[in-house]
């Protein structure tokens, strides 16, 4: 079932207000390290009040992401508008997709915190078109076989203040940067020597960093187990030829059943209609629509 997006939802808002409300009773961090004892973990262990909240210094998460993506390219000229390219419906994309997940959290205070994350996927598609398609100034005509190839990584880095931080929730806001490496090619199948070769071929990309201003919780709501949200957002027109808006959400629950080594699972959501200004007076628009469960392996240090 296609899920809208988290930062339009009541869902992930929600979420992440629960930080709040539902830990409420708790008693405030007195700033005091928490004692160190060499007693084996429990299974029910309070990793709160002997460790505190987990990442202590450094934390790393590797495992798999399982999006579904949805995806509009548009290369315009100063002679042709160009098309709205619809690469699932119109050019026969799959809309599910896998890729690698790495995320990695660093403390540099009580407080701070900084983040990164990667993902990154390629994929391809061959179709005969039923209607006609401008790609900048090439035409591709209906009954055409189209050869499609397109290819995405992500980058974000966020830096985290925790202006609330208790014993066993915290809630901040920071500042972050998604980075997106985007290209799309486009090519006519002709017969060549008893088989297909491209022809005709047009492409463009890019790599556009976006700011970006968030939100951010983490609640341990039972020993060893962690909820945590992410609301990012930030809309940009015409900075050094870039503009558009962008989104960048999660929520995950992390196990750890040894201290230092967890397991999690997170749904990723990622939403962005991004365009660059071309020297020729062009413009490229790409329009993204990834979301989809994460599952991954944690250890912290």
């Amino acid at each position: 079932m296609h899920i809208r997006a988290f930062a339009r939802s009541p869902f992930a808002a929600l979420a992440l207000l629960s930080f709040t409300a539902a830990a409420a009773a708790q008693q405030p961090d007195t700033g005091k390290a928490p004692p160190k004892e060499n007693k084996p973990l429990g299974f029910l262990t309070d990793t709160t009040t002997k460790y505190g909240l987990v990442p202590k210094t450094f934390t790393i998460a590797v495992g798999g992401y399982l999006p579904s993506v949805h995806t509009k390219v548009k290369l315009s000229t100063p002679s042709f508008p160009g098309t709205d390219i619809d690469l699932e419906n119109k050019l026969g994309f799959k809309t599910t997709n896998q890729s690698i997940d790495i995320q990695a959290a660093l403390r540099i205070g009580q407080k701070q915190l900084i983040t990164l994350g990667y993902f990154g996927f390629q994929r391809s598609s061959t179709k005969s078109i039923n209607d006609s398609i401008r790609f900048g100034d090439s035409l591709y005509e209906a009954g055409a076989t189209v050869d499609v190839r397109t290819r995405l990584e992500y980058y974000g880095l966020t830096y985290r203040y925790y202006f609330w931080r208790y014993a066993r929730w915290r809630l901040g806001a920071g500042l972050g940067i998604d980075a997106f490496t985007t290209n799309l090619s486009l090519g006519i199948k002709v017969a060549s020597g008893g088989g297909f070769a491209d022809s005709a071929k047009k492409s463009g990309g890019f790599t556009a960093p976006a700011p970006m201003l968030g939100i951010y919780g983490d609640w341990e709501f039972v020993p060893r187990f962690f909820l945590r949200g992410q609301l990012q957002y930030f809309a940009v027109a015409d900075i050094a030829s870039y503009g558009g808006h962008f989104t960048d959400d999660r929520l995950a629950v992390d196990w750890y059943p040894f201290h230092n080594y967890g397991i999690g699972v997170m749904y990723h959501y990622v939403g962005t209609q991004i365009y660059k200004k071309l020297d020729n007076g062009g413009k490229l628009t790409f329009n993204y629509d990834i979301q989809g469960p994460a599952l991954y392996l944690t250890a912290a240090f």
